[in-house]
């Protein structure tokens, strides 16, 4: 079975049960996306789903933020507060940063997975909790439990099905149904039709490393929906920053497999602006009348590398005659 054979398996086992899930990946890759689905198709789906983010929760206020508070409990209190877990009572609780605790808020949690029972601050009595949870850490716990930072006992008792999400990188057999399925939720978030995208852009998805992960993704396909006038989303329609990024991978990878003279003018292509880039391609084309090999030997470049900047110039065979 492979990797992703067995996480679809796993999300599957996952929304048809009441177990604790354990989603671990980088930042970015969608956990929490991931925890709003598992919810939304579990038989919770009709309660409540309680994202909290345990990296923002001050110790002091801790349990009060997850177990609530009776009025008069503490100074300020001035009536009965319930906290984020019973607001959870039949649905779905998704702690956010677990890894994030700290010793003592860890032994508080611990607590509360093993009875699923909290006392309110200032409370004699307990209260039964129903809520599922979902957990999320971009940290290694295993390393983080032989580092003593976590512990062990608590990691067991979330790890009951681990969802391992891959960075996007290590995703890419499944970046055309990951794209889509962005496009889609966007889309319907402005209200719009799907738009298509341009081959180019695909292609340029592809050569692109991802560090933000799907996040990234996203943020990149919002602002191009917005920037696009039609139905297709063309390079241009990218943010700059992201046309920047992948103009400094192809210099990068120009200097790792092109001679002196070549890095020299790949370098001084992109120093200068793209209109004069591409009319000095143009001007070298016209003058070997659109023959590939003789334009690149002129130009002393390779082939592949003048193939790429007509792609990325956008110049076609009939303005190269022109």
């Amino acid at each position: 079975m492979t990797e992703l054979n067995y996480l679809e398996k796993s999300i599957k086992i996952a929304t048809q049960s009441d177990s604790i899930v354990l989603i671990t990946g980088a930042t970015g890759t969608g956990k929490t996306s991931l925890a709003k689905e598992i919810h939304e198709k579990s038989l919770r789906k009709s309660n409540p789903f309680i994202h909290i983010n345990l990296a923002t929760l001050h110790e002091g206020t801790f349990e009060s933020e997850l177990f609530g508070h009776e009025r008069g409990a503490f100074t300020g209190a001035d009536k009965r507060r319930a906290g984020r877990l019973q607001i959870a009572q039949g649905g779905t609780v998704f702690l956010d940063e677990v890894g994030e605790l700290s010793q003592k808020m860890q032994a508080k949690l611990l607590e509360f997975l093993q009875s699923k029972t909290i006392f309110r601050i200032g409370a004699n009595e307990s209260t039964y909790v129903n809520a599922r949870v979902i957990a999320a850490t971009h940290k290694n716990l295993t390393e983080a439990v032989k580092n003593l930072e976590f512990r062990a006992d608590l990691l067991q008792r979330l790890k009951v099905i681990t969802l391992e999400l891959k960075e996007l990188k290590e995703r890419m057999e499944d970046f055309s149904l990951i794209l889509h399925k962005c496009l889609n939720d966007i889309s319907s978030l402005f209200n719009v039709s799907v738009p298509k995208i341009d081959p180019q852009v695909i292609e340029k998805f592809h050569e692109y490393a991802w560090p933000g992960n799907i996040r990234e993704l996203k943020n990149i396909l919002e602002y191009a929906i917005q920037s696009s006038e039609n139905d297709t989303i063309t390079y241009q329609d990218l943010p700059l920053w992201f046309q920047k990024e992948i103009n400094k991978k192809i210099i990068h990878e120009s200097s790792n497999t092109l001679g002196t003279a070549e890095i020299i003018l790949t370098n001084d292509f992109y120093a200068t602006s793209k209109k004069f880039e591409k009319e000095y391609v143009m001007r070298a084309l016209k003058k070997n009348k659109g023959m590939i090999g003789a334009t690149a030997r002129y130009l002393r470049i390779n082939q592949s590398t003048l193939i790429r900047k007509i792609r990325i110039l956008n110049i076609y065979p009939n303005q190269a005659h022109n």
